[in-house]
């Protein structure tokens, strides 16, 4: 009798323990939807900046309101490392685009992995012109943290 007690009891503390996570699991999963159009904003944006001739990337990103602090970080530290190796080069390419050129007509969206929060962009003329942007949920919005050679890992440019 009193093993069927600690079962009755263990049993009751797995389905009581089951339900809260359950019940977490369904309240963070309400407040972390990711939008997946923000990636296509953000590169449309930026790909009007890459073709103005007056316009700085690092000052335009700095002030973008979906560029998270860690991409800003990150572009900051390969621009910086690539002066400090060739001040009179500098960075040869943009890394937020992965190359030294862009589609003049913009971009538009190819591919969504939902389950890692990646977007995968095509040029608009040149669809085989592909970026791959990653996003993240930070208090309630959605941010790029990682774009063309940015915080997206080798495995997927």
């Amino acid at each position: 009798m009193l093993n069927s007690a600690k079962y009755f009891i263990l049993l009751l503390i797995l389905i009581t323990s089951c339900k809260e996570s359950n019940s977490t699991n369904e309240k963070s999963g309400s407040t972390s939807k990711i939008d997946y159009n923000i990636a296509l904003e953000f590169i449309n944006e930026y790909n009007k900046e890459f073709f103005n001739p007056t316009s700085t990337s690092i000052d335009w990103l700095s002030k973008n309101k979906y560029a998270s602090q860690n991409l800003i970080k990150s572009y900051k530290q390969l621009q910086d490392e690539a002066e400090a190796a060739d001040p009179e080069l500098g960075l040869d390419f943009d890394p937020i685009l992965s190359g030294q050129d862009s589609d003049e007509e913009g971009f538009e969206i190819k591919k969504i992995d939902s389950i890692n929060n990646y977007v995968t962009v095509r040029g608009k003329s040149l669809p085989d012109f592909e970026i791959i942007i990653k996003l993240i949920e930070n208090d309630g919005k959605t941010l790029v943290d990682g774009s063309g050679v940015l915080n997206i890992p080798k495995s997927k440019y």
